[in-house]
C-alpha cells in the first residue's frame, strides 16, 4: 500500500525595485536570503544578527552541500569547505550581474538619438498649433511630458480621435515615438524597472511524516523540475540544508532567457501551467487553460495552485520507487485549521517558528530536563548513597530551566515590541484613509519614533520586514509614504 506523505512547496520572486528613496529593495532581500543559505557567519563587518546561528545546527555542518557552477564547477561540495570570502563572492556574483548589464544598457544610445529625432519632430507639430486650449495641442504636450511607459494602444485610439492633415502619416510618427520612448525607458530602468530576476524556491516534507526524503533525491527532485522544464533559465545555485529541522534544499534560477536575455521566466512559467492543463486535470478536473491577460487575484492564486501541482506530480515521480507519494491534504475544516497554523507559523522570524532548529533546542532542554527529574525520583527511592549523583543531576536541570528561562525572556520581549511596533504602523496607515492631515502628522511620528528606537540590527531587519510586508498591500504613493518612515527623523 502506497503511503501518503504531505509536502512544503514555496517560491519566491525576487524584483528589482526601489523605494521612494532609491534603496533596492529587491536586491536586498536576495542578499539576506543567500546570506542564510550559504551559512555567512556574523562579524564585525557585516550586519547579520548574531541571532541568525539559532536557525540551525552547527554541529551538522557536515550535512550540508553546495551547487555554484562559477565555483564549483559541475560537482556538489561540502558547503563548509568553502571559505566566508567564497561564500561572499557567490552572493555578490548575483548582485554583479545585474549592475553590469544595467550599464552596459545605458551606455546604449541608438535609441536616445532615435527618440530625440521623433520627439522634434512632435514638438514641431504641437507649436505649429495655435490656441492654448486646443485638444489635440493639449494631448501632444501631454506625451512629450509623460516619463513612465507609455500603453501605445491606448495612445493611438486617443489621437485616432482627432481630426488633423496628413493623418496615416502623423500617426505613424506618434506610434514610431511612443516605441522608441517605451525602449529607451526599458533599457535604462533597472532591467525593466519591476522584473522578476531571481526566482528562489524550496521544498520540504515535514517531520511530521515520519519520512526522510535522502538529500541526493530532494536536490535531484527540485533541480530536474526546473532544468528540463525551463532548460532556458540557468541554476545559479543549489543549497541543500541538513543541519535544520526538517532537510532540504533551496534553489536560485535566473529570470534571464540565456537566449532572448528577456526577463520573462515568469511569462515562461505560465505557459508551463496552460501547456499541461490536461495533467493538472487528474488533480483538478474542472481546470482549465487560465488567461493571463487578466491580471486578477484569483489567476493568480489559480496559477500558484497549478504550478504546485505539477511540481507535487513531478515529486511523486522520483518517490515512486519507494512506494510513497506526496499530496495536498482534502480542504476539510481540520485541514485548513492546520493550513492556517502553517501559513501564521512561516510568517514568524525562522527562531520563533514551531520547528525551526531553536525550538528544537528549548523542546529538547525541557524533555531533558523532565528525564532527568524522572531519574532523580527513582535514584533516591532506590538508593541513598547516590545523592552526590542526584546533587548533580540537580544542577543540570536548574541550568537548563536557566537556559530555557533565558531563551524565552528574550522572546517574549522581542515578541512585544515588534507587535506593539506592528500596531502603531497600521493605526498610522488608517490615517491614510480617514484622517485629518495633524493627525496623519501625530501617527507618522509615533511610527518614526519607534522605528528609530530599536537598537539592534536584528530589530530593525524585522521591522523593516513588517514595513515591506504591509506596503505590498498599499497603493504605491502610500507604500512611499510607509517605507519614507526609515528616513525619517523622530521630533
Amino acid at each position: 500500500m502506497t503511503k501518503t506523505l504531505t509536502m512544503i512547496y514555496r517560491h519566491l520572486n525576487y524584483k528589482n525595485v526601489k523605494d521612494s528613496n532609491g534603496k533596492a529593495i529587491g536586491k536586498a532581500q536576495l542578499l539576506k536570503s543567500l546570506a542564510h543559505s550559504l551559512r555567512i557567519n556574523p562579524n564585525p563587518n557585516n550586519k547579520i544578527s548574531e541571532t541568525k546561528k539559532l536557525e540551525w545546527d552547527e554541529s551538522k555542518s557536515d550535512h550540508n552541500w553546495v551547487y555554484a557552477p562559477q565555483l564549483t564547477g559541475a560537482d556538489f561540495v561540502r558547503l563548509n569547505t568553502l571559505t566566508d570570502e567564497q561564500k561572499k563572492e557567490i552572493q555578490g556574483s548575483f548582485i554583479n550581474k545585474m549592475n553590469d548589464e544595467q550599464k552596459a544598457k545605458d551606455d546604449k544610445s541608438d535609441a536616445i538619438s532615435s527618440l530625440s529625432k521623433y520627439k522634434a519632430k512632435i514638438n514641431k507639430w504641437h507649436n505649429s498649433i495655435s490656441g492654448n486650449d486646443d485638444p489635440l495641442k493639449n494631448y501632444l504636450a501631454k506625451i512629450l511630458d509623460q516619463k513612465d511607459i507609455f500603453s501605445i494602444k491606448n495612445e493611438i485610439d486617443q489621437l485616432s480621435t482627432f481630426e488633423f492633415a496628413r493623418k496615416n502619416q502623423k500617426t505613424e510618427t506618434v506610434r514610431k515615438f511612443l516605441e522608441l520612448h517605451n525602449e529607451v525607458i526599458e533599457s535604462k530602468a533597472d532591467i525593466s524597472r519591476s522584473k522578476v530576476f531571481v526566482q528562489e524556491a524550496f521544498f520540504k516534507i515535514p517531520v511530521g511524516n515520519k519520512f526522510q526524503m535522502s538529500g541526493k533525491d530532494m536536490i535531484h527532485n527540485i533541480r530536474s523540475f526546473y532544468k528540463n522544464n525551463f532548460p532556458d533559465y540557468p541554476i545559479q545555485l543549489i543549497v541543500f540544508h541538513g543541519d535544520e529541522v526538517g532537510n532540504h534544499p533551496h534553489i536560485f534560477v535566473d529570470a534571464q532567457n540565456k537566449k532572448t536575455k528577456k526577463y520573462d521566466l515568469l511569462a515562461a512559467q505560465n505557459r508551463f501551467v496552460n501547456d499541461h492543463i490536461e495533467q493538472i486535470k487528474i488533480d483538478y478536473p474542472e481546470a482549465e487553460k487560465l488567461d493571463f491577460s487578466i491580471r486578477s487575484y484569483k489567476t493568480k492564486k489559480l496559477q500558484a495552485q497549478y504550478f504546485q501541482t505539477l511540481f507535487y506530480q513531478h515529486t511523486n515521480k522520483i518517490l515512486a520507487p519507494q512506494n510513497v507519494q506526496v499530496k495536498k491534504l482534502e480542504k476539510t475544516d481540520e485541514h485548513n485549521a492546520r493550513m492556517a497554523l502553517i501559513e501564521e507559523d512561516a510568517k514568524k522570524p525562522k527562531i520563533e517558528r514551531q520547528f525551526s532548529f531553536y525550538n528544537a533546542q528549548i523542546n529538547d532542554l525541557q524533555e531533558q530536563s523532565e528525564r532527568l527529574e524522572q531519574s532523580n525520583l527513582i535514584l533516591s527511592n532506590a538508593n541513598n548513597k547516590l545523592a552526590d549523583s542526584i546533587t548533580e543531576k540537580n544542577k543540570t536541570i536548574g541550568r537548563l530551566d536557566s537556559e530555557i528561562k533565558s531563551k524565552n525572556e528574550f522572546l517574549d520581549k522581542f515578541k512585544e515590541r515588534m507587535l506593539d511596533f506592528r500596531d502603531t504602523v497600521f493605526t498610522y496607515i488608517k490615517t491614510f484613509f480617514d484622517s485629518h492631515e495633524e493627525t496623519q502628522k501625530i501617527a507618522r511620528n509615533e511610527v518614526v519614533k519607534k522605528y528609530h528606537g530599536f537598537e539592534t540590527d536584528y530589530e530593525k531587519y524585522f521591522a523593516d520586514d513588517i514595513i515591506n510586508k504591509t506596503a505590498e498591500n498599499l497603493s504605491n504613493s502610500n507604500a512611499s509614504k510607509l517605507h519614507g518612515i526609515r528616513l525619517s527623523k523622530p521630533k
